[in-house]
């Protein structure tokens, strides 16, 4: 049975609101650095979330299905009473990791907790648009090829076989994950959306973006940073370090 703290790690006591991230697929915590380091010192502390299969949980099975996965997730924040969801937190999500987010705030808002202040989505389609990329089923080589593409991992890595030994599991089950997700349709969510695209994103466009406005009934906004897909560089998270308290703290008490 895993735990909040196998969950999130890093997470520390604050006064600060939370903002649950969770990251593309086969990626650590390590990918938020820039974001949660623009963040300090604005009222909002950046938690990376750290599925089975990464950093600490590499010897756990990295889930492929999306309601396995949430299965996961529900039962860890049951079995504390969703005590880690009573005070001021968001989600975040970048690629994969974004539709991860969405469907753990659908979960939580009919969860006895509170809901989400803010639901950041960057760099991904929204639900009823994903499409099998195929990538699942690609071969090594190319995998790993067409992920770099994307950005977020420093080409140092990529380089390192014994980096790619240790990713290429929890990174092929994240793609069977997407390519095999299915949306279904229920009743919009009450948490406001800031939904995110590099301005050079090949993969979502300006009017894709707009559309995740439509799974909410609250506030929602459009950003497009000067990035590619991979949109948390540092000058995006810069950016970004603005735009989300600003939201955030819009909605605090509503």
């Amino acid at each position: 049975m895993s735990s909040a703290k196998a969950w999130f790690p890093y997470r520390k006591e604050t006064d600060d609101v939370e903002l649950f991230a969770f990251p593309h697929a086969g990626a650590g915590s390590t990918v938020f650095r820039h974001l949660r380091e623009a963040l300090a010192g604005t009222g909002v502390t950046l938690v990376p979330g750290v599925l089975p299969g990464r950093e600490r949980r590499l010897a756990e099975k990295p889930h492929e299905d999306m309601d396995s996965l949430l299965a996961e997730f529900a039962q860890m924040a049951r079995q504390d009473g969703y005590a880690g969801f009573t005070g001021d937190y968001a989600l975040l999500g970048h690629c994969s990791g974004a539709l991860v987010a969405f469907e753990i705030a659908r979960l939580l808002e009919a969860a006895a907790c509170r809901n989400p202040r803010l639901l950041v989505v960057c760099s991904c389609l929204p639900p009823s648009r994903i499409r099998d990329t195929g990538m699942s089923r690609l071969s090594t080589s190319e995998l790993f090829r067409r992920t770099a593409e994307m950005g977020g991992t420093p080409q140092t890595l990529m380089a390192n076989p014994d980096f790619l030994d240790l990713v290429e599991r929890p990174l092929r089950a994240d793609w069977v994950l997407f390519d095999r997700y299915v949306y279904r349709p229920e009743p919009k969510l009450a948490t406001p959306i800031l939904a995110v695209r590099g301005a050079d994103d090949p993969d979502v466009g300006a009017a894709d973006l707009r559309l995740w406005q439509e799974v909410t009934s609250g506030a929602f906004a459009v950003s497009e940073l000067r990035s590619g897909h991979w949109a948390l560089t540092a000058e995006g998270s810069a950016e970004l370090a603005r735009q989300i308290p600003a939201a955030l703290f819009a909605t605090r008490g509503a």
